[in-house]
C-alpha cells in the first residue's frame, strides 16, 4: 500500500510539473506576441473601438490622430504598408503613369512605409521623385532606391544630392495624411506644403492624380477644411483604394 501511494504522489506531482510548464510556455508565447504587435484584441480595443470622440478642429484632431497612429505597433504598420504598395500598383492611373511624385516616410512619426510602394513602382520601371523643403516650398527631385539620404527640417529624409525634375511630367503625386474624409479632404501636419505645391501645379497647367496614403483607421466623419485646401482624388489603404473623384 505504500508502494502504491507513494506512485500516486509521483504522478500526481508529475502532472503539476507538466501544467505549470504548459503554462509557462503560454505566457512567454503571449508575451512575445504583444511585444511584437500582433495583439488583435489590443489594436480591436484601441483602433476599432467607436467610442472614439474626434476633435472638430485641426489642431485638436492632429494631435489626436498622431497618438492613435503611434499605437500601430511597427511590424503591423509593415504588414499594411506592404498590402496598400500591392494595391498601389493596381490603379490603372499608377500602372500608365510614367512619374511618380512621392514622400519618403518618416518611421518614428508611424506614416505607411514608403519603401515597400518604391520597390513595387521601380519593378514596374517607374521614374520616382521626392518633395525636397526650400524657402517654405516643396521642389520635386529625382530619386531612386538606394540613393544616400539625409534628415531635413522636420525629419523627413531627403536625398543627399538633389537633382530638381521638371514638375510637368508628373503624372501622380502620392502623399502622406494624419486623417481623411470620405470627401477626399485631408489633414496633413499643418504646414501647408502640399496645398501650396498643388496649387502651383494647377496654377501651371499641371494637373496630376491626388491619392493618399493611409491606414484604413486614419479615416474620420469629416476633416475640418479651409477654402485653401487642396481635396484628394482617392485614398489607398490596407483594404483597397477608395476613389473620391
Amino acid at each position: 500500500m505504500l508502494c502504491i501511494q507513494r506512485n500516486s504522489e509521483r504522478k500526481t506531482q508529475l502532472f503539476f510539473y507538466v501544467i505549470l510548464y504548459v503554462l509557462i510556455c503560454y505566457c512567454f508565447f503571449f508575451q512575445k506576441r504583444y511585444e511584437h504587435g500582433d495583439s488583435r484584441l489590443f489594436l480591436k480595443l484601441k483602433l476599432m473601438s467607436r467610442s472614439w470622440n474626434f476633435p472638430e478642429d485641426k489642431a485638436g484632431l492632429r494631435a489626436f490622430m498622431k497618438k492613435r497612429r503611434q499605437l500601430l505597433p511597427l511590424p503591423t504598420r509593415s504588414e499594411m504598408s506592404a498590402l496598400i504598395a500591392a494595391h498601389a500598383v493596381l490603379i490603372q492611373e499608377i500602372h500608365d503613369a510614367r512619374h511618380i511624385h512621392l514622400y519618403l516616410s518618416i518611421e518614428d512619426h508611424a506614416e505607411v512605409l514608403t519603401a515597400p510602394v518604391i520597390e513595387r513602382l521601380e519593378d514596374l520601371g517607374k521614374s520616382l521623385c521626392v518633395p525636397v523643403v526650400s524657402e517654405g516650398d516643396l521642389l520635386t527631385a529625382a530619386f531612386r532606391k538606394g540613393d544616400a539620404v539625409k534628415k531635413a527640417t522636420y525629419g523627413q529624409p531627403e536625398p543627399e544630392s538633389v537633382t530638381v525634375i521638371d514638375e510637368s511630367l508628373i503624372d501622380v503625386v502620392l502623399m502622406p495624411l494624419l486623417a481623411f474624409d470620405g470627401r477626399g479632404y485631408r489633414l496633413g501636419y499643418g504646414k501647408g506644403y502640399y496645398d501650396r505645391f498643388l496649387q502651383r501645379l494647377s496654377s501651371r497647367g499641371i494637373f496630376p492624380l491626388r491619392l493618399g496614403l493611409a491606414f484604413s483607421m486614419q479615416k474620420v466623419e469629416q476633416v475640418p477644411n479651409d477654402p485653401w485646401d487642396e481635396p484628394m482624388h482617392g485614398v489607398i489603404h490596407e483594404h483597397g483604394f477608395v476613389r473620391f473623384t
